[in-house]
């Protein structure tokens, strides 16, 4: 038989911090849409930039970041690979997507990652997998995100 203890009942309306927010709000503004592609980091969007721009760029100067961003959005957007090139997150220079699939889609910041509905690849990923291969990209991940 277990024993019973006495423990304080938290508030009803209190969140856990391994709780989701259950709609939008201020804090947590709509999201219209998902997109999935390959997301990867600053330091992998600025080695690949260099690479295409035959110049080092430093991942610490802004006008740098905004360079890298421009050259591999030129690269990627448009044929044959018809993806377009964005940042992800709140913070600008942190995390890229090169965006191969999108849909509209009703969410919010900070919803469960479980209620997103997740893209599969296909033929789109395959020719962007091949442009990151030959363009030495080996650091990404393909995701799903709101957006």
């Amino acid at each position: 038989m277990l024993q019973e203890t006495s423990t304080s009942n938290p508030p009803s309306n209190a969140q856990s911090p391994t709780s989701y927010p259950s709609g939008p709000s201020q804090e947590n503004p709509p999201r219209r849409r998902i997109a999935g592609g390959f997301v990867f980091d600053n330091a992998t969007c600025i080695a690949w930039a260099s690479r295409i721009t035959e110049r080092p760029l430093n991942p610490e100067v802004r006008s740098d970041c905004i360079a890298a961003f421009c050259a591999i959005m030129d690269k990627v957007e448009g044929k044959p690979y018809h993806a377009y090139f964005t940042m992800l997150g709140s913070e600008s220079y942190k995390q890229y997507m090169i965006v191969t699939q999108s849909a509209p889609f009703r969410g919010w910041k900070g919803m469960d990652p479980e209620l997103i509905p997740k893209f599969k690849e296909g033929g789109r990923e395959a020719i962007a997998r091949e442009l990151l291969k030959a363009e030495g990209v080996t650091e990404y991940e393909f995701r799903t995100e709101l957006y």
